[in-house]
């Protein structure tokens, strides 16, 4: 089988897993926000946003760096497993320690005994990432598919456990744990493959890529998640619990889907290194399916977000579909960001998206804290605002060093862009004209069915996405033969 049929088919497998996990994680989001409360969400989202970046800190790269290279000898693998397991360690016990200072900043009761118990966490998902890179390398989509439904059934079922018998935010807390902890048993297990004693073995190339891709990884989650603690720290657990629901549920098609195919793209991509137009063909159609799929999901939901809100978390939560609108109109462009991210890696170009990454992340920051006074509607413009500026720096820069056909991918994402947004203002207004007093899971199916008439006559009105219709329509019969 070609690469390009690997690839279709690998997506194919990694979207069918990823749908059970986005009804498990919708199920999470709609039942769990009928169990707890705001400030059960706010303390969570608020020790998450911390020791997140710990989690990441424990892999630092290591995974991208296994599944990227062009050739990894055992020794070499396994010495990436040691210093992972060592980093994740390390960051236990400092996120032991520094608790009662995190406690302290918030200000907020029960922040400590949560950070030191999620802490455990670190130490299980640096010991699974190199279990889940050798799979990831070896093109075994199922298996992964398979770990990722069950880790996350795993999580979910001991933080309804918790929740219904009064447990509070340590539901939260628990589901992370247990998703962790299924992860990390069902890749071992699956992987067949155990770490050797740490050997002196060739190593800098991989620690330079994995330093690089983490550097941008980093950035990437600070960025994402300072409005988090920016929230907590001036508006309090309960303004931050509305802001977070909203932004979970905005997360959903990104965690879902964006992220997961990460481990489809990567190794095909990386396989097209010596040629690049083929590789731009790759990344032009990975372009399609992100903006005209996931992109319109985004804009969808931003013109129906007050009965989308309704539906998922409840009336209670109505105040968050603002918020939730604004940060799906930026999704569009986290979801194009993704085809970068995965070109950059493909190509070795991490240092050079680490550069640009620190201006535009350290921006985003900037407007993140300014925005924060002004509440959750202040944060979410400043989030939507900076993934449209980081896309665009993106564009007009470093991707022109890939030596692919920036241009082409670019008026990809433009032409999806505009019929989205044109879509998104069709079901807008048909809703708040004429459908606005229906019980809210019919104008969610109403305005679904308008969204897609409307698709279906700009691509027959419009010649260039039709073209692009038809190049998804092809690219999904090629996963399934």
């Amino acid at each position: 089988m070609s690469d390009g049929g690997k690839a279709a088919r690998g997506a194919r497998v990694t979207l069918g897993g990823q749908a059970i996990k986005f009804i498990l994680q919708l199920a999470s989001t709609v039942i769990l926000a009928r169990l707890l409360s705001p400030d059960d969400f706010g303390l969570f989202a608020m020790v998450l946003a911390v020791t997140g970046l710990a989690a990441l800190l424990g892999d630092f790269g290591l995974s991208n760096a296994a599944v990227q290279a062009k050739d990894i000898t055992d020794q070499q693998r396994s010495n990436l497993f040691w210093i992972s397991a060592s980093v994740g360690l390390v960051l236990y016990v400092a996120f032991f320690l520094a608790a009662p200072l995190i406690e302290d900043f918030y200000q907020v009761d029960g922040v400590a005994m949560v950070v030191r118990v999620m802490a455990v966490g670190f130490v299980l998902s640096a010991l699974a990432s190199q279990f889940t890179a050798h799979l990831t390398r070896s093109l075994n989509f199922g298996r992964l598919a398979l770990i990722d439904i069950a880790s996350q059934a795993a999580g979910l079922g001991l933080a309804l456990l918790l929740a219904v018998n009064g447990a509070g935010y340590w539901a939260l807390v628990g589901q992370q744990l247990a998703a962790a902890g299924m992860l990390l048993l069902l890749t071992l297990i699956f992987a067949a493959w155990m770490p050797r004693l740490p050997k002196r073995a060739p190593m800098r190339s991989l620690l330079s890529f994995a330093a690089n891709s983490f550097g941008v990884q980093a950035l990437s989650y600070v960025s994402g998640n300072v409005d988090s603690v920016a929230l907590g720290r001036t508006s309090g657990p309960e303004a931050l619990g509305l802001y977070d629901r909203a932004y979970q549920l905005f997360k959903i098609p990104v965690q879902q889907i964006a992220a997961p195919l990460t481990r489809v793209a990567l190794p095909i991509l990386s396989r097209q290194q010596s040629d690049r137009a083929r590789m731009s063909r790759y990344v032009v159609q990975a372009q399609l399916g992100m903006t005209y799929v996931l992109g319109a999901a985004f804009c969808m939901g931003a013109a129906l977000a007050t009965p989308v809100i309704e539906v998922a978390l409840g009336a209670q939560w109505t105040s968050s579909a603002g918020i939730f609108a604004i940060l799906a109109f930026g999704g569009i462009f986290q979801v194009m960001g993704y085809v970068y991210y995965w070109s950059f890696l493909a190509c070795g170009l991490t240092g050079l998206q680490l550069r640009f990454s620190i201006v535009t992340r350290s921006l985003m920051v900037l407007l993140i804290i300014v925005g924060a006074p002004f509440g959750p509607t202040g944060v979410a413009v400043a989030v939507a605002g900076s993934l449209a500026l980081n896309w665009i720096v993106l564009s007009a820069f470093p991707m022109r060093r890939t030596g692919m056909d920036v241009g082409a991918i670019v008026r990809t994402g433009l032409r999806g862009i505009a019929v989205n947004v044109l879509m998104a203002g069709a079901v807008f207004s048909a809703d708040i004209l004429f459908f606005h007093e229906l019980i809210p899971i019919v104008r969610i199916v109403i305005g679904m069915t308008i969204g897609l008439a409307f698709y279906a006559l700009a691509a027959l009105v419009v010649k260039p996405i039709g073209r692009d219709v038809r190049s998804i329509i092809h690219i999904v019969r090629r996963s399934f033969r």
